[in-house]
């Protein structure tokens, strides 16, 4: 196939590039070129997704079998999407998120039908750019797909130090906390339910269903096959560093008092609810995706390359999390 991946240097993204290639597709990249692409063999088009007029100058005149769009974040990124490819393109995969459908999820886990409650400005754009997409799709037979992965993490998100998640969001400081025998934060009573996925897998979704006409006009989450707890999330962590972790429990809106706003919008928008999604649909229509990594070997992966490329000394410390550890511990003397 003929592919074009718009974005190309983010860690989905990036992944199902390799992945392309490694199968022998011809591959395309649409991006700014601020980061060096790790991937050879592909060609670029250099261009700024939010200049729409010279976004769809550049991509309109050219044709591809697929394309894979990482960077759509609005509605108006999705109109610009029709007017660069309707009638231009085989198929076109938008890369949503889970944060579309919000929270709190109807049922657990969340299948694909689950209603649109979106509760981030994240979200909620992500939620109509695919209402509008999909609308194009039932008027004009626009050959949309669209798939939403949850937290995926690996090898690859140089962009962001190496990221890794906790309740404070995307970088690696809980890799460093565990290690030196810090205490960690975990909302409520650590119950709430999380998925992970390993960005290589969640690849193998995306590209297995470009080939597949009984992919468009259907939605898919692609997450991981273990569904865990935040207690037990956080457990597999120091399993894979060999280190048990020091966790500490503090009611979420106490931990949304006590630490900066700017740390707390994961923890107010996303983890504070379950986040747990039906990935059958996926495996039904999409042989290809196989979730099947354990998480605890997928965190020891992405250690390893964090820590062999230095970005545990880069992560940004947390010294109101050591502030909130004082806390929860006084609170269980009492």
């Amino acid at each position: 196939m003929k592919v074009l991946v718009i974005g190309g240097t983010g860690l989905i993204s990036g992944s199902a590039m390799r992945l392309l290639k490694r199968q022998g597709h011809s591959v395309t990249v649409f991006h700014r070129g601020h980061t060096p692409l790790e991937t050879p063999g592909v060609s670029e088009i250099l261009g700024d997704r939010q200049n729409r007029r010279d976004f769809e100058a550049k991509l309109r005149p050219l044709r591809f079998d697929a394309v894979i769009d990482s960077i759509l974040f609005t509605p108006e990124d999705a109109a610009s999407t029709l007017r660069a490819f309707a009638g231009r393109v085989k198929h076109y995969q938008f890369v949503s998120t889970v944060c579309a459908v919000g929270a709190p999820l109807v049922k657990i886990p969340s299948d694909e039908t689950e209603p649109y409650q979106p509760v981030s400005g994240y979200g909620r754009n992500k939620a109509a750019a695919e209402k509008l997409l999909l609308n194009a799709h039932r008027k004009s037979g626009f050959p949309v797909c669209i798939v939403r992965p949850s937290h995926t993490y690996g090898p690859g998100a140089r962009w962001a130090l190496g990221t890794f998640l906790s309740d404070w969001g995307t970088d690696c400081e809980l890799y460093n906390r565990i290690l030196r025998g810090k205490g960690v934060i975990v909302h409520g009573d650590g119950e709430n339910l999380w998925q992970s996925c390993i960005a290589d897998e969640v690849a193998e979704g995306m590209v297995g269903a470009l080939a597949r006409k009984k992919t468009l006009g259907q939605i898919y989450n692609l997450c991981g096959h273990e569904v865990v707890t935040w207690d037990q999330f956080y457990a597999k962590v120091g399993q894979a560093l060999g280190k048990k972790p020091r966790i500490f429990h503090l009611p979420t809106e106490a931990i949304l008092a006590g630490a900066p706003e700017s740390a707390t919008g994961f923890l107010k928008d996303i983890a504070r609810y379950h986040g747990a999604y039906s990935i059958a649909k996926a495996q039904r229509d999409i042989p290809e995706f196989r979730p099947r990594t354990p998480l605890e070997k997928g965190v020891k992966t992405h250690f390893n390359w964090v820590k062999s490329r230095g970005y545990l000394h880069q992560a940004p410390p947390r010294p109101f999390e050591d502030r909130l550890v004082k806390v929860a511990a006084s609170l269980l003397k009492k």
